[in-house]
């Protein structure tokens, strides 16, 4: 008997604390009406008060379907209340596969599953980032209001879109032919070779990929020139050919013409808003100096009492070897030619004078009166050319100062003199509708007659072609041997006030400052490239 005392008083017990096993109570409250999971189970609607074991839920209030919120790892304690309160939001459904399954899926530094992945998640953009061992990459979606939104990512290869203007280009890639734009490829790890032609424009790129990109790349056929610091003239080489020198908005520019970029720039450091702009430079036969001229018309305020009320000049002579100004002094006169020599610059003023300068020490060292009135001007092996609006070259020698020659060769201003490349020949251009052809000491050798004013003419380095630009804001290309015409350039949007061939192919023509701008052409056909942007 006392036996089975015992044995029903131990089983009563073992309820009694088997119904008290570890339990505490959840309270929810807020939304009123709402849909209780938990643990993806539905419990009932709110107000809701229920019991349940120790552990941690994950807990979901949904006021619609695609109206709720949900709280992970929500921890429930024996003998112990918790009261949550949500605010159930608008979502859609996101479904993220891979290739292969079983990557990482993260919002941000915050993992939220596996793929395959599909969840309910806010309504709005979302940062997603896929890891699946060493490879990892991102993606941005926009989840829409009840709607599903896929998102499908290879994470063994790289998905590029390829796009161009126009889209009739032919697309290469590691030297297999592709075809027309546009087209969506899978592309290995690693670094490819592009190509994209269309007739004459033909360009080289490298795109380099990794597992699991997906990339947009554009191309686009652009027109060359050279912004985006507003070029102007006058334009040459440099001594070594090696750059392009042109005149911009902030000072003077040296241009890679290959990649169409400015290499090397001269400013005037103490004028960094660019109120007054440079008309002119000078380099050095040795390309160690250039001096650039720049008048001083907006900052007269600025000028010491002595120069108030005069034209000045702003010289500037800059050291290659530091691109930093040696020389930067104002001057009282009013210049638009100028050259340097050994150590000296030169300057023929508007009024028909040359002044010389010591560029290391800024001393006016001479200054010649040439008895006309000067319209254009060149450097040339020690010796400065100067053309008259009467049409007289003036031949001034830089070594010993004097005036070896005045010779008239044109009816008209002389509106540009130029140099072949080794300096044989003498290339002048005049408002008389003519070009002429000298030897250095300015005998005759060619004249060609254009019928229209000249404002610019140069010389191929292999003497095989002319170009001569006219007022008429075209550009004729003449075959040295024949003078016929090879090809036409109309419909410039200036005048070309100076060109420059950088080969027998590549004419480079240039605006003056009341216009910025120059153009590149190939055998007459304004030159493009094509240009590559990723996203």
């Amino acid at each position: 008997m006392k036996k089975a005392v015992a044995l029903f008083l131990f089983f009563v017990a073992a309820v009694f604390l088997t119904s008290c096993e570890g339990k505490g109570k959840l309270i929810i409250k807020e939304p009123p009406n709402a849909d209780v999971y938990i643990n993806g189970k539905h419990v009932g609607k709110t107000p809701l008060e229920i019991e349940l074991k120790e552990g941690k839920y994950t807990i979901e209030v949904a006021t619609s379907p695609f109206v709720l919120e949900r709280k992970k790892d929500v921890w429930v304690y024996f003998d112990h209340t918790t009261e949550l309160s949500f605010n159930p939001t608008p979502k859609g459904i996101l479904v993220i596969d891979t290739k292969p399954e079983g990557a990482i899926v993260l919002e941000g530094r915050n993992p939220i599953g596996k793929t395959p992945f599909k969840d309910k998640v806010d309504v709005g953009q979302h940062h997603i980032i896929l890891k699946l061992g060493a490879v990892g990459t991102s993606r941005v979606v926009t989840v829409e209001y009840g709607k599903t939104t896929k998102l499908f990512v290879n994470l063994e290869k790289a998905v590029v879109h390829f796009k161009a203007n126009p889209e009739d280009a032919i697309l290469y890639i590691d030297g297999k032919k592709i075809g027309k734009f546009p087209v969506t490829l899978e592309l290995d790890q690693g670094v490819h070779n592009i190509i994209v032609e269309k007739g004459e424009y033909k360009d080289k790129f490298v795109l380099r990929v990794k597992k699991g990109d997906e990339i947009t790349v554009n191309y686009e056929l652009q027109e060359v020139q050279l912004p985006p610091i507003q070029a102007y003239g006058p334009v040459t080489f440099t001594p070594d050919n090696k750059y392009l020198v042109t005149l911009g908005k902030a000072g003077i520019y040296f241009w890679d013409i290959k990649e169409f970029k400015p290499q090397i720039s001269l400013y005037d450091p103490k004028d960094v808003r660019n109120f007054d702009k440079f008309i002119n430079y000078g380099i050095s036969d040795d390309g160690r100096y250039v001096v650039g001229i720049k008048p001083i018309r907006r900052l007269a305020y600025a000028l010491p009492e002595n120069l108030k009320g005069k034209k000045v000049d702003k010289i500037l002579v800059w050291d290659m070897k530091t691109t930093f100004p040696v020389l930067s002094r104002l001057y009282p006169m009013e210049s638009f030619i100028t050259a340097l020599s050994g150590n000296k610059a030169y300057f023929v003023t508007r009024d028909g004078k040359v002044k010389v300068i010591d560029i290391k020490t800024g001393k006016e060292l001479d200054e010649k009166n040439l008895g006309k009135v000067p319209s254009s001007g060149k450097y040339i092996n020690g010796k400065l050319y100067i053309g008259t609006q009467d049409g007289s070259i003036i031949i001034l020698n830089t070594i010993d100062g004097s005036v070896e020659k005045i010779q008239k060769l044109h009816d008209g201003k002389i509106t540009d003199i130029q140099s072949s490349k080794d300096k044989t020949l003498i290339i002048t251009a005049s408002t008389d509708g003519s070009v002429k052809l000298s030897k250095p000491d300015l005998s005759p050798i060619k004249t060609v007659e254009v019928g229209i004013e000249v404002y610019s003419a140069n010389i191929s380095p292999l003497k095989e072609k002319l170009a001569i630009g006219r007022a008429d804001k075209s550009v004729d290309v003449i075959d040295m041997k024949t003078e016929n015409i090879i090809y036409k350039i109309n419909r410039l949007k200036f005048i070309p006030i100076s060109l420059v061939f950088a080969d027998e192919e590549i004419l480079i023509i240039a605006s003056s400052i009341k216009k910025p701008e120059i153009d590149i052409f190939r055998n007459g056909h304004l030159m493009k490239k094509w240009i590559q942007t990723i996203k």
